[in-house]
């Protein structure tokens, strides 16, 4: 993934329902625990909009990917490469730029950069749900309790700990076809492994092999972006003391991608696609074919480790996390059409992180948490235009950076009566940042930043199962170093200033019917300042602010068990996100109530499972869902303006049936095979003459998985 060449740079009670075992029909909602306040409580008692996703309805919805997750989660949307490059939004809280606006972490461990500097936007790490106790969204800025890049919100996995009670395994292997591509398969396993009364490990391993579906017939490949996904967990536990608790925990991912999901287009502007394209977009030969001069394959590797340690001192609970992650990527593109040559990129990344907090017991007047947080991360990018990885050829690139954190943080909730309380939140971090770039450009830079963030959330609770909530919360992306390209013009900024934005949120949470009912709705309105825009100058990339934007809308979850075996659940958003006020209009050209990109205005999405009575040991289910994806608009460009997508609606199928400890699904995902469109950029191969490009989604994929405990 390119920095710095312009032409190459990838520029609430809301479980889900399902939450109990694969071969169980549930006849409630189950009431869920969440950790999004950093400590265990009620989703029910959260006074924010949060979605939970059990690891059970993952598996049985076959969410696998960030390409199924974000139908699950309310405002939630995505644009992608790749299975290994996707940028995740929240609220709309997006401008295409390079720093991340939606904070990932993977149980206490930090992940991605924290700077503007490193790619932090697009190398969200997909993870692989498998044996994943929840995923956890929380929506809108984090600022207080995760600090920096959760200006939209936060992305959390939650995985399954080592459980000392007792023997535990589960197995899957999986088989599909990808129309217009080929076969793929996965296997999958875990082992729960007690070693003592008070010691347990438990291990994970996956391989997904998915076909691809792009055809390049100057080369005549077929099926050129296939993706290999191998990967495991390993975790032990400790229980020393009945106050005393040791978790040490690592994770590897190899993703190897073949190729992107990119279609060679012509572009007319303000055109209407004949062929159901975007609009003023047409494929120049084929809607799934590329033509290219040399194959762009790409590797992706995480690798994090992670100590967490919870002591009940009585007065309070003392845990510490101590995190160490490492990231690389390596990819080729072709870029003919402007330098005669290919592009090779390797990025790498480095992150320590330690977080120390103290945290009241629960359930009294006064509920507090202090902490302390550190992290330490560097990068570094070398990009040689060459025929070859290794070849001589036009020249290299070298671009590190370093970004160093420290931050204190308080959070209180006073309990006035038992119908009321306010929790407040603050938080002060100071960073300092550095960068150096070498090759066939020499530059430096170097910053350093204060900010304080802060929220303020009342709660009433009409009774034991409803509530009311408010919110007003701050959020921000660090500001940072611009290395600056040769010659740059007077006006282009030495370094850029941290964004900040505002969010007002009114919620209401309430179950009914004894728990058959659950309804979560909120509205919410942001205000964005000083927001960080990406342009070029001299084909090099370089961050700058640029206004002000405003984010508002509603979001609405609602999950239903009507009758015993058949659930509903219906979620969506309204998300209007814009611009309020003009950019520099040679640099980026988009002006006041231009859209945010990528953000559709509505989106929504509906489930329906019904679990039969079991005949014998057999239990056969049936499921559909349908998801809706409004009219969405690319990223900001000063010479063709933003280009509008058109409106989509998919559908998934599933059937299957549960047999003691066995179950077998069928499925069909996107079954009407439409074709949705991720994002847009300029072409740079001479096999097209250097043609646009817009990368779509995966097509209708048919398979089977068989899940068993042996």
């Amino acid at each position: 993934m390119a920095r710095r060449i312009a032409s190459v740079l990838l520029g609430s009670i809301s479980l889900i329902a399902l939450t109990a075992p694969v071969w169980a029909a549930p006849d409630s909602i189950e009431e869920v625990v969440v950790t999004a306040s950093k400590r265990a409580e009620k989703l029910q008692n959260v006074p924010m909009s949060v979605s939970a996703v059990s690891g059970d309805a993952l598996q049985h919805l076959q969410a696998t990917s960030f390409a199924d997750l974000v139908s699950l989660i309310p405002s939630m949307a995505s644009s992608a490469s790749d299975p290994g490059h996707t940028r995740l939004i929240l609220r709309g809280i997006n401008t295409n730029g390079i720093g991340a606006t939606l904070g990932t972490y993977i149980d206490e461990t930090p992940f991605g950069s924290s700077n503007a500097l490193a790619n932090g936007a697009v190398t969200t790490p997909n993870i692989d749900t498998f044996d994943m106790a929840r995923v956890e969204v929380l929506r809108g800025p984090q600022g207080t309790l995760y600090g920096a890049t959760t200006l939209g919100g936060l992305l959390k996995f939650v995985t399954n700990a080592p459980d000392p009670s007792g023997f535990d395994d589960l197995f899957q292997v999986g088989i599909n076809d990808v129309a217009h591509g080929g076969i793929g398969w996965s296997g999958k396993g875990m082992l729960n492994i007690p070693l003592a009364d008070n010691f347990a490990v438990r291990g994970v391993l996956y391989h997904n092999d998915t076909s691809g579906f792009i055809d390049d017939p100057v080369r005549g490949k077929k099926n050129i972006n296939g993706t290999k996904d191998t990967g495991g967990r390993l975790s032990a536990l400790w229980q020393a003391t009945p106050d005393l608790t040791i978790r040490v925990t690592g994770l590897a991912q190899n993703l190897t991608l073949d190729g992107s999901s990119a279609v060679d287009v012509t572009y007319v502007p303000s055109a209407t696609s004949p062929s159901g394209l975007a609009y003023g977009l047409t494929p120049f030969s084929g809607p799934y074919q590329q033509s290219r001069t040399a194959p762009e394959p790409s590797t992706v590797r995480y690798r994090l480790y992670n100590t967490t340690i919870d002591w009940n001192l009585g007065f309070g609970t003392l845990t510490s996390a101590t995190s160490y992650g490492k990231f690389t990527d390596h990819s080729s593109q072709d870029v003919t059409a402007l330098y005669g040559t290919l592009l090779f990129t390797d990025f790498r990344q480095k992150k320590f992180t330690q977080e120390l907090r103290l945290a009241s017991p629960d359930n009294q007047k006064l509920e507090w948490l202090a902490g302390f947080y550190y992290t330490h991360e560097t990068e570094g990018q070398l990009q040689n235009i060459a025929p070859t990885r290794h070849g001589v050829g036009l020249g290299t690139l070298t671009f590190d950076s370093g970004y160093a954190e420290t931050a204190g943080f308080l959070d209180f909730t006073y309990h006035f009566t038992d119908a009321f309380d306010i929790a407040l939140g603050g938080r002060y971090a100071g960073n300092s940042q550095h960068a150096n770039e070498f090759g066939l450009a020499s530059a430096r830079g170097d910053s350093s930043e204060n900010v304080f963030t802060w929220s303020i959330a009342p709660s009433w609770h009409l009774n034991e199962n409803a509530m009311v909530y408010a919110r007003v919360a701050k959020g921000y992306q660090p500001g940072g170093p611009n290395v600056l390209p040769p010659a740059p013009p007077p006006a282009v900024p030495k370094s850029f200033n941290s964004d900040t934005l505002i969010n007002y949120e009114l919620g209401f949470k309430d179950t009914l019917d004894d728990g058959r009912l659950s309804l979560d709705v909120d509205a919410f309105y942001i205000n964005w300042n000083s927001i960080q825009l990406l342009t070029y100058i001299n084909s090099y990339s370089v961050n700058g602010n640029g206004g002000t934007a405003t984010s508002k809308g509603f979001e609405w979850n609602a999950a239903w068990t009507p009758v015993d075996g058949l659930d509903f659940r219906f979620g969506g958003a309204y998300v209007d996100a814009y611009l309020t006020a003009d950019t520099d209009p040679i640099l980026i050209g988009a002006k006041n109530g231009d859209p945010l990109p990528y953000v559709p205005k509505w989106s929504m999405a509906l489930d329906g499972d019904y679990h039969f009575a079991p005949t014998g040991d057999f239990a056969p289910f049936v499921g559909t869902s349908w998801r809706y994806v409004g009219q969405r608009f690319t990223s900001f460009d000063a010479s063709f303006g933003q280009t509008r997508y058109p409106s989509y609606n998919e559908f998934d199928l599933r059937a299957g049936v549960d047999y003691k400890d066995w179950a077998v699904e069928f499925y069909a995902k996107n079954v009407t095979d439409k074709r949705a469109f991720s994002q847009t950029f300029l072409g740079g191969s001479a096999a097209n003459g250097g043609a646009p490009v817009v990368y779509i989604d995966q097509p209708r994929t048919i398979g089977v998985t068989l899940t068993a405990k042996l």
